[in-house]
C-alpha cells in the first residue's frame, strides 16, 4: 500500500477534528491531551494511528502500542483503527490493557526470571485481593490481625527484587514463594515480574522500544503507581513518542492506587506538552452547561466544554426523582422506560441504569421486576469483559452465520478475525480462506438443520468453530491467550452462558441475542460505564447510603458522580428513595453528607426535582 503524503492526509471517514485534536493527530511529539467527557478521546487516538500508519510516519515494520485501562476500551480502539485503515495496516496496531501487556511480556520472557521468581508455563490468575490476604492470615495470624489490610497489599505489591529487612517483608517473601510454587499470581504480581524482566534484561527492553515507535496511553488519569513504574521501565529515555489522554475530572480509581500526580509526572518525565480539547460531541447543550457548572462549583476546575453545533440549544434534560420507597421507584421507572422504548422509539441498549457500588443491593430486585414485566434488563458487569474478547466475538459471529439466513455482516466479522491469524496469506490465498469459511458455515448449517441443540452439541459446535480457526494459531496471534488457561476460561464461560440462555428459549438465534444483550437494558456500576455513552442514563441512589465513603474521599466521589452524569447524551435521571433496603432491612435515607452535590444540581438552573408517586 502506497503511503499518503503527510501534508495530504485528512481524517478518515469524514471526521471533523477540532484544531488541537488535529494538531495532536499529526504530531510526533510527546503530548498529554486533557479532554473532558464526549471530547472524542478514543476517536483522536484512532485518527492518530491512521495518520501514523497511512503516511508511514510509523515506518514499516515498526508498530504502535495503545494501552487502555479497560479491556472493552482497548477492543473499541483496535476496532476503530481496523475500520478506518483496513486489516493490513491495523495489524501494526496493538491495543491492550496494562494487565494484558504485562502478561504478554511475562508469558513470552519468563525464562529470563531468576530461580526464586520462576513461574510455570500455566498459572492461575487471582482476581480478588482477599485471596492474597487469606495467604497472609494463614502464614502469620498475629501479623495479619495487627496490620492494616491496605498496608499488607501495598507491601505485597512492591517492586522486585524484594528485600527482607523486617518481619513483614519476610512474611511477604514467604507468601510470594508459596504463590509461585502453587502457580498462582495476581495481575499486580504479573506486572511486577514483567517489570523485573525489563529492568534486568536490557536486550528485551531494546526489543520493545524497537518494536513500538509510538505509544498511546488512554484513560491516563487512572494509571496506578505500579502501572506507571512499568511504563517507565519499558519506554522511558527511548526514542519512542508518547501520547497520553485523560481527564482529571473523571479520576475515580484513587481507591485502586491511581497515581495522583501522574499528569505532572508525565509532563516532567518525557517533556510532554499539555494540550486541551474543548468540544463535547456527546452531550446535549443543556447537559454541557450542567457539566460546566459542576466542573467549576463541585470540582473546583475551570476547563469548560463547548457543545457540538449538531445540537439544538434547548436539547438536554436532567431530573432528580424522589420516591417514597424502592417499590414505588421500580414501578414508576418501569412505566417511564416502557414509554421511552415504545412511544419515543429509544433502543433499550441506549438506556443505561447505573449505581455507584453494590449493584445487587440497589438494582437486584429492579432487574427481576423489569424482566417479569416484559422489559429486559441485566447486570452487564458479569458479561462485559467476556463479550469483548476477540475469541468470543469470532465464535458468536460464526454462530449467527450458521443459524441466520442473512448473515453477510457476521460472516465478514468472522473472516476479519481469521485474516488476522493468517497474515502470511496473499490476496489469492485469502480468497481461498474466504471460500473455506463459507464451506465450513454451510457444513455446520447442514449439520444443525432441523435439530434441537443440547449442552453436548453446543459444546461440540463451539469446539469445531475454534478448531476451524486453529487453536494454536489463536494462541500464537493474540498475546492475551499465550497462556492457554485464559483461552479456555473465556470459551468455557461463553459456552456456559449460551447453554443457559438456550435452555431458556430453546432457539439459538434468540439465545445469541440474549447473550449479546439485544433489546436488553444494561445495568452496571459507574466504574464499568467509563468510556461508554447512552441516550438516557438512570442513576439509582443519589443518597448518603450509596456514597458511604464520601466523608473519607469526597473528591473521588464527586468525580464518580460527574462520570455518571457525563455518560448521558440527552437525558439523565437521578433517583432518591426515602427508604432503601440495606444490611439491616428497610432504612430511612437522607441527602445530608452529599448535600453539596444536590445543592449544586439545583443551583445550576438545569435540573428539575420532582416528587414521583404512583
Amino acid at each position: 500500500m502506497k503511503p499518503i503524503k503527510t501534508q495530504e492526509w485528512i481524517p478518515t471517514d469524514g471526521m471533523n477534528l477540532e484544531e488541537n485534536a488535529l494538531k495532536v493527530a499529526t504530531s510526533v511529539e510527546n503530548n498529554l491531551v486533557v479532554a473532558g467527557p464526549g471530547a472524542g478521546k478514543t476517536e483522536l487516538l484512532a485518527q492518530k494511528a491512521c495518520f501514523l500508519l497511512q503516511t508511514n510516519t510509523c515506518k514499516f515494520p515498526h508498530k504502535i502500542l495503545a494501552i487502555s485501562f479497560k479491556r472493552d476500551a482497548a477492543y473499541n480502539l483496535k476496532d476503530r483503527v481496523r475500520l478506518r485503515c483496513g486489516d493490513e495496516l491495523s495489524n501494526r496496531f496493538d491495543s491492550l490493557t496494562f494487565d494484558s501487556f504485562a502478561k504478554q511480556l511475562l508469558d513470552r520472557f519468563k525464562q529470563a526470571l531468576p530461580t526464586e521468581y520462576k513461574i510455570g508455563s500455566e498459572y492461575d490468575v487471582l482476581i480478588r485481593d482477599q485471596s492474597i490476604l487469606d495467604l497472609y492470615e494463614a502464614e502469620d495470624i498475629n501479623y495479619y490481625n495487627t496490620t492494616n489490610r491496605d498496608t499488607i497489599l501495598r507491601l505485597h505489591n512492591t517492586q522486585l527484587p524484594h528485600s527482607a529487612n523486617n518481619v513483614g517483608e519476610n512474611i511477604r517473601n514467604k507468601v510470594w514463594q508459596k504463590m509461585i510454587h502453587q502457580s498462582k499470581l495476581s495481575f499486580t504480581m504479573i506486572m511486577r515480574l514483567a517489570d523485573y524482566i525489563i529492568n534486568k534484561n536490557p536486550k528485551i527492553r531494546r526489543f520493545l522500544q524497537q518494536t513500538y515507535h509510538f505509544v498511546f496511553l488512554d484513560e491516563f488519569q487512572d494509571t496506578t503507581e505500579i502501572q506507571y513504574d512499568f511504563y517507565k521501565s519499558c519506554f522511558l529515555d527511548s526514542e519512542t513518542a508518547y501520547t497520553a489522554v485523560g481527564d482529571d475530572k473523571q479520576r475515580i480509581m484513587m481507591w485502586a492506587g491511581a497515581r495522583e500526580t501522574v499528569f505532572e509526572d508525565f509532563i516532567t518525565d518525557v517533556n510532554a506538552t499539555r494540550i486541551p480539547l474543548n468540544m463535547n460531541f456527546r452531550c446535549a447543550p443543556r447537559l454541557v452547561t450542567l457539566l460546566n457548572h459542576l466542573t467549576q462549583h463541585l470540582l473546583g476546575k475551570n476547563d469548560f466544554a463547548t457543545p457540538s453545533p449538531k445540537w439544538q440549544a434547548e436539547q438536554g434534560e436532567c431530573y432528580v426523582w424522589v420516591f417514597e420507597n424502592p417499590e414505588s421507584e421500580m414501578q414508576i421507572l418501569l412505566q417511564e422506560v416502557k414509554k421511552w422504548i415504545t412511544t419515543d422509539g429509544i433502543n433499550p441498549r441506549e438506556i443505561c441504569i447505573l449505581v455507584k457500588q453494590q449493584l445487587e443491593q440497589y438494582t437486584g430486585d429492579l432487574i427481576a421486576y423489569f424482566n417479569q414485566n416484559g422489559t429486559k434488563a441485566r447486570d452487564e458487569n458479569k458479561l462485559q469483559d467476556m463479550l469483548t474478547q476477540e475469541i468470543s466475538i469470532y465464535i458468536i459471529n460464526i454462530l449467527y452465520s450458521i443459524f441466520q439466513n442473512k448473515s453477510h455482516e457476521t460472516k465478514q466479522t468472522a473472516f476479519s478475525f481469521l485474516t488476522n491469524l493468517h497474515t502470511e496469506l496473499e490476496d489469492g490465498q485469502l480468497l481461498k480462506l474466504e471460500v473455506a469459511l463459507a464451506s465450513f458455515i454451510k457444513k455446520m448449517k447442514d449439520k444443525c438443520k432441523n435439530t434441537t441443540c443440547n449442552k453436548e452439541q453446543i459444546n461440540t459446535l463451539i469446539d469445531e468453530i475454534i478448531d476451524f480457526a486453529d487453536k494454536d494459531r489463536i494462541i500464537a496471534s493474540f498475546s492475551s491467550y499465550r497462556n492457554p488457561t485464559e483461552l479456555n476460561r473465556i470459551t468455557t464461560l461463553l459456552k456456559e452462558e449460551l447453554i443457559k440462555y438456550y435452555n431458556t428459549v430453546n432457539n439459538m438465534i434468540l439465545a445469541l441475542d440474549m447473550l449479546v444483550g439485544k433489546d436488553t437494558i444494561p445495568v452496571m456500576t459507574i466504574h464499568k460505564s467509563k468510556g461508554l455513552e447512552y441516550h438516557t442514563v438512570i442513576f439509582i441512589g443519589l443518597e448518603d447510603g450509596a456514597f458511604w465513603s464520601f466523608e473519607r474521599q469526597p473528591d473521588e466521589d464527586k468525580c464518580a458522580f460527574f462520570v455518571a452524569l457525563s455518560r448521558a447524551k440527552e437525558r439523565v435521571v437521578f433517583t432518591f428513595s426515602k427508604q432503601r433496603v440495606g444490611r439491616f432491612g428497610l432504612q430511612n435515607q437522607s441527602i445530608t453528607k452529599i448535600k453539596v452535590i444536590l445543592e449544586e444540581l439545583q443551583k445550576s438552573g438545569i435540573v428539575t426535582m420532582i416528587e414521583r408517586k404512583n
